[in-house]
């Protein structure tokens, strides 16, 4: 058939077809792996995102159950007076000065009296007390920049304990937890209403009652300004809510809060997106964390919800919705004009259709191969391509994606030597003394970890001595760290001067103060142990107290003191506690709470009990022994759940004979 056209139809189309063919045949696999490719980097991006904000919420959340524990250590040990709730004034304020993400904090009392201090939405600080259990008036001071307040209230208002959330909700449960989300109200100068968020602690007498409520507060703006502060796509929207369906924050900065005041669903936003996402929200578990394609109004989206706070107690729910058009509109954009590039050639005639068909095809070979060997591992491949804008963007992209991976990589190599000196900090072997048997042991769960042991070498203690120090940093990774590696300086250097354990960590403290601000801390147990006298002393820092097995009762001996943590107040003083003549076969332990705090699969910790009944059943054992069961324990409790959290611990055993 083609040979009875004449040549200048022949000719054209026996070399055009296969160009225009070919032509398309290229910029089809093109444009369908250039999608799979952006798919790819939309999850990834998606998937960050849900990271970052996870990250974020874990951190505000963490705030109140530790703020809310340390006053509760401060009531069991007389630091705050129930009676005297005006003297709590400065403790609330140091606490929510030094905790600047908390709104507040609160203590409620059984008998109707209460006390607060806020930081309201619009940014002013207010004390409010209630100090006569009989009356129904809550008095409200405004609070200066210096911690002062004026001699009269600048509000009061009928308040009645029994009916606020922070306080009705753990009374009824009779456990620490958290309320609902609900409108926060300001002060009287305040024209905002902010959705917040409280955690509290029930207290109780030794007869059972119910001594009041320790609570901290937190608005969720934070969560607002933060989903607002992130590049989600270009155009796409991200909303966290309860299970129920209801609003918390989201990225679009409209108000989750509706005119009653109650909290909006997701399903009923007037923004598509987030309607849309609304009815995914409130699935069971099995379609949650995933990630899938919607359709809105006839155009394609990508949607992602996934669980947020749950090891925290709370069940919310993150959905992150991005236009397809995000990612692939320079694709299609790029895939017209190279078509009408490959049509024009074909019309063109042998020559032109040749030379543009060599013109598309040559860049995007050099393409596929230098990705080709950046994915097989070869991370020095540069691409060098001098041709269409597009293409060399393209090519600059691929660049920097593998100087960025060259850049992870130096980084996780960085992050090992961190780990490795940071263990060597560690002693490398436990002392020998006549009549004790020693060991100690600590496992990260970061590269670098917030926990630390030592045996310390003082002065003025003989030669039969013990000095252990156990350590906790709050957090974990390379702050931790550092934290950890500097109070193990101090604490070395100061060996050098005869003092007792309390003088330690007063010294200790006052050197961290100044470089914390208040804003990072650690605690701390100091114990030491004679082999010969069997006598025992410790001084806490915030720290649990040493365990001791009585192998004579078969029991645990309970003891007493504790102290603020380190790194939060100057000045404090700590007790210094003494236990003389231990048995024979006794064991000391002194751990981080890693070890009881530890997760199953389940969820289940592995609890004080547990451990308890451990050292029983192998009291006989060595110390080594003891410790490399210990872990096995642990590792066989957690199975395939992962660490979350520093185990350290040093265990003591009181042998009664010779160094060994």
């Amino acid at each position: 058939m083609i040979s009875r056209l004449p040549i200048k139809v022949s000719a054209p189309l026996m070399v055009g077809v296969p160009v225009l063919l070919v032509g398309i045949g290229l910029l089809v696999r093109w444009n369908l792996q250039s999608r799979a490719a952006v798919r790819e980097v939309a999850d990834q991006n998606i998937q960050q995102i849900h990271d970052m904000v996870s990250t974020k919420v874990i951190d505000l959340l963490s705030m109140p159950p530790r703020v809310c524990r340390l006053n509760r250590d401060l009531l069991l040990t007389g630091m705050l007076d129930p009676d005297d709730l005006p003297s709590w004034r400065k403790t609330f304020i140091d606490e929510l000065m030094a905790f600047d993400m908390l709104s507040s904090i609160t203590w409620g009392s059984e008998d109707g009296r209460a006390c607060w201090f806020a930081r309201y939405s619009e940014g002013n600080y207010y004390w409010a007390l209630k100090n006569d259990p009989h009356g129904d008036t809550m008095s409200e001071w405004r609070v200066d920049d210096q911690g002062q307040i004026a001699s009269s209230p600048s509000s009061t208002f009928e308040f009645d304990l029994h009916t606020r959330p922070w306080y009705s909700v753990p009374r009824a449960a009779g456990v620490p937890s958290w309320t609902e989300p609900y409108v926060w109200v300001g002060a009287e100068d305040s024209e905002l209403n902010t959705l917040g968020i409280s955690y509290g602690i029930p207290m109780y007498d030794d007869d059972g009652s119910l001594r009041g409520v320790v609570d901290a507060d937190f608005t969720l703006d934070d969560l607002g300004d933060y989903l607002q502060s992130i590049a989600i796509g270009r155009s796409g929207v991200a909303v966290l809510a309860t299970d129920d369906g209801r609003m918390v924050a989201t990225s679009t900065g409209r108000s989750v809060v509706a005119a009653d005041r109650s909290r909006k669903l997701a399903s009923e936003s007037v923004n598509s997106m987030i309607k849309a996402a609304g009815a995914f929200i409130g699935q069971d578990q099995s379609a949650l964390d995933a990630s899938r394609d919607i359709d809105i109004d006839d155009e394609s989206y990508y949607l992602q919800v996934s669980p947020i706070g749950s090891d925290l107690g709370l069940d919310w729910i993150l959905a992150t919705v991005v236009p397809e058009r995000d990612f692939v509109a320079n694709i299609d954009r790029e895939f017209g004009r190279s078509s009408i590039a490959s049509s024009i050639a074909v019309i063109l005639a042998v020559l032109v259709g040749m030379l543009a068909a060599r013109w598309l095809v040559e860049p995007l070979l050099k393409l596929v191969t230098a990705v080709r060997r950046i994915g097989q591992g070869d991370l020095e491949t540069r691409v060098d391509i001098l041709h269409a804008p597009e293409y060399t963007q393209l090519a600059d992209e691929i660049n920097d994606m593998a100087i960025g991976l060259q850049d992870r990589m130096r980084m996780r190599r960085s992050l090992s030597l961190a780990m490795e000196v940071q263990r060597n900090l560690l002693p490398s072997a436990s002392p020998v003394l006549a009549g004790l048997d020693i060991i100690g042991h600590s496992t990260y769960c970061d590269e670098t970890g917030g926990d630390y042991y030592d045996f310390l070498d003082v002065i003025d203690a003989d030669d039969d001595t013990v000095v252990v120090a156990v350590g906790d940093v709050m957090g974990h990774g390379v702050a931790a760290a550092m934290l950890m590696a500097t109070a193990r300086g101090i604490l070395r250097s100061r060996c050098s001067v005869p003092g007792s354990l309390s003088d330690f960590l007063v010294h200790l403290n006052s050197m961290l103060v100044p470089d914390t601000s208040g804003y990072r801390f650690m605690t701390m147990l100091l114990v030491t142990v004679n082999g010969r006298t069997r006598d025992m002393r410790w001084t806490s820092a915030g720290h649990g107290t040493p365990i001791v097995f009585d192998p004579v009762s078969d029991g645990f001996i309970e003891l007493s003191g504790t102290g603020i943590p380190l790194g939060l107040v100057e000045g404090t003083d700590y007790e210094e506690c003494s236990r003389d003549a231990l048995p024979e076969g006794s064991i000391v332990l002194a751990a981080t709470d890693g070890i009881w705090e530890t997760k199953g699969e389940t969820g289940e910790l592995y609890g004080m009990e547990r451990l308890e009944s451990f050292i029983r059943s192998h009291a006989r054992r060595t110390a080594a022994e003891i410790s490399e069961a210990l872990r096995s324990e642990l590792a066989a409790f957690r199975g395939q759940a992962v660490q979350d959290d520093d185990v350290t611990f040093v265990l003591v055993k009181i042998t009664g004979g010779e160094a060994g």
